[in-house]
């Protein structure tokens, strides 16, 4: 919650959303002595959804478009999703997925802003990655395997590259480069 506050996020706790709509909702405190009513207007709600289809793991099964059933105005994404990939399995929960999704997710919603219909959702397999400890990773990149300093190079550079910014990156780099010729093993 203070993460949230430091960002700006105004966090009110105890507080009840009702007749949530398109222009927004009402929320309202539940206090025996004083009840406050609050208008909150927006035209994108960010909502937790409760009694709402999951698989034995705790996702939320989602329709092809990544919408809950009976709710095509909501969209749902990565590790909380269950979506069946062409393949008929469902996707991981891993970060790419996410991404794919997310930005698919905000093409959805500017249609249904723009009283366009959602679209169907595939997911482009573009490998996997994993670093095994100093020096030691593999990528399956689907046209090319590697293992070993390649593959863990090659893991570094795509962590470094989907980083926001030029600082973050030099940041991260600096970072790594210090745990590994330091041999500080928590950051590498």
């Amino acid at each position: 919650m203070r993460q949230l506050v430091d960002l700006g996020v105004e966090v009110r706790t105890g507080i009840h959303a009702t007749n949530l709509s398109e222009q927004g909702c009402k929320l309202a405190t539940n206090l025996s002595l004083s009840r406050k009513i609050w208008r909150l207007q927006q035209r994108l709600v960010c909502w937790p959804f409760a009694r709402r289809p999951i698989d034995s793991v705790g996702r939320v099964i989602v329709n092809k478009d990544l919408s809950i059933p009976d709710h095509p105005e909501v969209q749902v994404i990565g590790d909380l999703a269950n979506f069946s990939h062409q393949t008929g399995q469902p996707l991981p929960g891993v970060s790419p997925v996410a991404m794919q999704q997310g930005r698919h997710a905000a093409r959805n919603i500017l249609a249904m802003i723009d009283r366009g219909a959602p679209q169907r959702f595939w997911y482009f397999d573009k490998g996997s990655m994993a670093t095994i400890g100093r020096n030691k990773a593999v990528a399956d990149l689907k046209l090319i395997h590697l293992s070993g300093i390649p593959a863990w190079l090659a893991w570094l550079f795509v962590h470094v590259i989907f980083l926001v910014g030029f600082r973050n990156r030099l940041a991260v780099l600096f970072q790594w480069a210090w745990a590994y010729f330091s041999f500080n093993r928590a950051h590498v």
